[in-house]
């Protein structure tokens, strides 16, 4: 190959140039203050128990799928299913908020 000619890169060592030139010499009390951070605070978690019937379970793995899957057509959910939803809401909402 003798016509193969070899181009220079122009830019190229922008590339790999050091992106700080200076040594960052910062201590941790200079960086919490530039960052945002929660200063030891610990939330506290409460665990809660809640009782479900087989037919709960089945109507929050339903409820799960709807909601993961938003974009598939599903028919509306019968009458006494929506009941059994709502009533499956209002007793999860008691004991979140109570």
């Amino acid at each position: 190959m003798p016509n193969f000619k070899r181009v220079s890169l122009v830019g190229s060592e922008e590339l790999f140039r050091p992106t700080r030139p200076q040594v960052v010499s910062d201590t941790d009390e200079v960086i919490k203050e530039a960052v945002d951070r929660p200063g030891g605070r610990v939330k506290e978690v409460v665990l809660k128990t809640v009782n479900f019937t087989p037919e709960e379970l089945e109507l929050l793995q339903e409820a799960v799928q709807v909601a993961k899957y938003p974009d598939r057509p599903r028919p509306k959910p019968q009458l006494d299913k929506f009941d059994a939803l709502d009533a499956l809401r209002m007793k999860i909402q008691a004991v979140v908020e109570g």
